[in-house]
């Protein structure tokens, strides 16, 4: 089982790939090939409480996942391309809230409402 070392590591990893850019999407199998590389256990599968401490890790870095890793599994990869999700910067989510705040109106509002 990866250590809280290599769950710390691969999120330090994670964040780096951001590259200063608001957001990457990418297939949750690229985070489980990264945790193995790291972790040099190639049978290493993220399930819940992986999952957690991995998000918890990115939380530290200020990189929160969209939809969680938990919410998404690597059987989904085999009925369709994906899952994939987002790796977003709190700085981005905090100028969101604020736009919404500042020059917020119905179309801006509606799109929080609904999504």
């Amino acid at each position: 089982m990866p250590t809280r070392h290599d769950v710390e590591s691969v999120a330090r990893k994670l964040r780096s790939r951001l590259n200063g850019h608001a957001f990457q999407t990418l297939p949750r199998m690229e985070v489980t090939k990264l945790l193995r590389e790291v972790s040099g256990e190639d049978a290493t599968r993220i399930k819940k409480d992986l999952a957690m401490q991995l998000e918890g890790a990115l939380l530290k870095q200020g990189v929160r996942c969209y939809p969680s890793l938990a919410e998404t599994s690597t059987g989904d990869t085999v009925r369709r391309i994906g899952p994939e999700f987002s790796l977003v910067s709190e700085s981005v989510i905090l100028a969101m809230v604020v736009a919404l705040i500042a020059v917020g109106g119905p179309s801006m509002e509606r799109g929080w409402v609904d999504g």
